[in-house]
């Protein structure tokens, strides 16, 4: 039963029928906007919905600066070997990993979820998007 109903979470998720507050969005409230402008270097509003339920985003007034917080099911873990400067992280997670996108982005799966951060904007940086994956897996433990 209980993989119906995860089956049936992800599936809102993906297809954004997931509803709710951002409030109520275990991603979201995980970091207050002054703890996510430590990652990213400037002021950011509320945590708003994003992923289809499965994330959190925290936006700049200017849009210039974000972070983003999703937890999926390891089967939909990415992995950007490709991408010039993907290296592993061997000490955060199983198979962590850190990257440069429109910022940065990391990722690890940790216990039956894969965790992955993203971030961006000038103050963006390899440093604080692995600090923001350890800060998010941490927090999830408790």
């Amino acid at each position: 039963m209980g993989q119906q109903t995860e089956s049936k979470q992800l599936k809102d998720q993906l297809t954004g029928d997931a509803k709710g507050q951002a409030s109520a969005n275990p991603q979201c409230r995980l970091f207050t906007p002054a703890e996510i402008a430590t990652f990213v270097g400037v002021q950011v509003g509320p945590g708003e919905n994003a992923a289809g339920g499965a994330g959190c985003s925290w936006f700049d007034k200017d849009d210039e600066a974000s972070a983003m917080v999703t937890v999926v099911p390891p089967s939909y873990f990415p992995q950007p070997t490709l991408v010039k400067g993907f290296r592993r992280l061997p000490d955060v997670g199983s198979k962590g990993w850190v990257a440069p996108d429109q910022g940065w982005s990391a990722g690890a799966l940790v216990q039956d979820v894969a965790v992955v951060v993203v971030i961006s904007g000038k103050a963006a940086t390899e440093a604080s998007a692995v600090r923001l994956l350890q800060e998010v897996i941490k927090r999830r433990k408790k």
